[in-house]
């Protein structure tokens, strides 16, 4: 594997990566799918890893992706090429907007829709591998509803899916 492509790959994801989580997913399906870095199958097994361990899922897959192709020297390579940017970010954006005042708002308010169209974007590229069959479509709507329209802790809803779910499995192989 070619550490500076792995870097550059990564750092392109970084650059992307406001807002973390879901908005980036489907970036870092593009890139590393687009490569032939890693299978389908093998990219939701990574999403499913990057969710339940510790950290930003953009974070996580990096490790993960650059661990898988290039060993410990990958990992750190593509870890470290996708925070660089967005800490540059970070440190570039508290001094300006500590200066700006009343525009900070509408700054962040544009941020906030930007995030909403990723995460949109998102939900549509893995919403016909997730919702293969009725049964997980009146799960996935379910647990949507309740997401959206109760105060149930996204945890408990979580744990909820993922045991109906396995019940279901069971009861229907």
């Amino acid at each position: 594997m070619n550490l500076p492509s792995l870097a550059w790959v990564f750092f392109k994801i970084g650059l992307a990566a406001y807002g973390g989580g879901w908005t980036i997913v489907g970036i870092i399906k593009t890139e590393i799918l687009g490569r032939g870095w890693i299978t389908e199958a093998g990219f939701s097994d990574l999403v499913a890893i990057s969710q339940v361990t510790p950290g930003p899922v953009a974070l996580n897959a990096a490790t993960l992706v650059g661990y898988r192709l290039a060993g410990l020297p990958g990992a750190a390579v593509a870890t470290l090429s996708v925070v660089a940017f967005p800490i540059l970010a970070i440190l570039t954006a508290t001094s300006l907007l500590a200066r700006l005042g009343k525009a900070r708002g509408i700054i962040q308010e544009a941020l906030k829709t930007g995030t909403i169209a990723l995460v949109a974007m998102t939900l549509w590229t893995f919403l016909p591998a997730a919702v293969s069959s009725w049964t997980s479509g009146i799960l996935a709507a379910a647990a949507f509803a309740l997401a959206a329209f109760t105060q149930t802790h996204p945890l408990f809803i979580i744990l909820g899916a993922g045991g109906i779910g396995m019940i279901l499995s069971f009861l229907h192989p």
